[in-house]
């Protein structure tokens, strides 16, 4: 099972002065681990708001991992992968994007298995 970081973002549609960007973020890590992406991604994405955490819980089978998927809304556009997550497990994911409580489990499946 492969650490990784997915990721993508949506520009919120609106008559805003400044165009707001909804990320969200697929986390595959131990849990420290995760702690230091997450502030990695706030340090690009500042200032940021609204944050949720959509989804967190131990993997099984996976010797110690754990699944966190977040989203978070930034005047930012875009992020530097190098200084986040150097490693071509982090990627841009279409199908990751905020949905009902109950719809995670089967993206969580596929994302883990991936």
């Amino acid at each position: 099972m492969k650490r990784k970081l997915h990721y993508n973002s949506v520009v919120a549609s609106g008559e805003q002065l400044i165009q707001r960007v909804r990320w969200t973020f697929a986390i595959l890590n131990e849990p420290r681990e995760i702690e230091r992406l997450e502030q990695k991604l706030f340090r690009q994405l500042y200032p940021a708001d609204d944050l949720i955490v959509h989804y967190e819980s131990l993997v099984e089978g996976s010797g110690g991992l754990h699944c966190k998927i977040l989203s978070v809304s930034s005047d930012v556009g875009g992020i530097n992968p190098k200084e986040v997550y150097d490693s071509p497990n982090f990627k841009r994911d279409r199908d990751l994007f905020e949905r009902e409580e109950d719809c995670w489990e089967s993206y969580v499946a596929r994302f883990v298995r991936s």
